[in-house]
């Protein structure tokens, strides 16, 4: 399929349901910033920092994996409901995608650690070729100079690879949390190999289709941002298209069941 007609799927099934889906999206957030709230009840600033970080991985996940199970039930001809926000406290969803979801933020950490801990390294050595300097030492000075400069390249440079291993990343806990879905009886390792699979000759288009809607993410930045809501059902409704037909393709080539 091209992109095109992953939009155009994507738009023909959430036909007659586009209120429906942007009203979800809308009441997740609302219930996200409501059950948030909890850790204000404290005027401990580290303990409300503990609580928000445990509701945002045991809770608070579960809502934004919800919208990601719309997404494909709308693709496959489904009519998006309420209920279906609660999906991953049910049916035994909530443990196997609970780790998904833990093992994604400590990838992320990881990563993070992994990217900026050289940059930290370099700062350190900058600050004291900066205390080396004001003791008047020329070269000194011009070598911290050249050294800040390297800090700030090292740092774009950094920023930039970061953000493309961690989208990487996002895209393939995306997909192993709709793979967990259509097979509940996988283990999480399987699931989030499943999704490598089904990725693995597809990131290429995958990211070109994301990119095909920066157009729309401006429109719907003028509109007030309330645009942005519709392109966001939009997006989340296009890349479940790309999941279910990566997923039909397996399938027809005999790899997956």
């Amino acid at each position: 399929m091209s992109l095109s007609e992953y939009r155009q799927k994507a738009k023909d099934q959430l036909n007659g349901q586009w209120g429906i889906n942007v009203g979800l999206i809308v009441i997740v957030g609302l219930l996200t910033g409501a059950i948030s709230n909890v850790s204000t009840m404290t005027n401990n600033p580290n303990l409300q920092l503990g609580i928000s970080f445990l509701l945002s991985i045991l809770v608070l996940f579960a809502f934004s994996y919800a919208l990601y199970y719309i997404s494909l039930y709308v693709v496959r001809g489904g009519r998006a409901e309420l209920g279906q926000i609660f999906v991953v406290f049910q049916q035994g969803y909530y443990v196997p995608l609970l780790l998904i979801n833990i093992i994604a933020q400590v990838v992320q950490y990881v990563l993070a650690a992994i990217f900026f801990i050289p940059l930290l390294l370099q700062a350190g050595s900058s600050v004291y070729i900066s205390l080396i300097s004001s003791g008047g030492v020329t070269t000194a000075e011009n070598a911290s100079t050249l050294l800040n400069i390297g800090v700030l390249g090292l740092y774009a440079i950094l920023t930039l690879a970061f953000l493309l291993v961690t989208t990487i990343i996002s895209i393939i806990f995306k997909f192993a949390v709709w793979v967990k879905f259509d097979y509940p009886d996988l283990s999480v390792g399987d699931c989030i190999k499943r999704a490598w699979s089904l990725l693995q000759d597809r990131w290429g288009k995958y990211i070109l289709l994301q990119l095909s809607f920066i157009g729309w993410y401006i429109l719907g930045f003028v509109a007030l941002l309330v645009g942005l809501l519709f392109v966001a059902v939009y997006v989340n409704t296009a890349s479940a298209a790309f999941y279910d037909q990566a997923l039909k393709e397996k399938i027809d080539q005999g790899e997956l069941a």
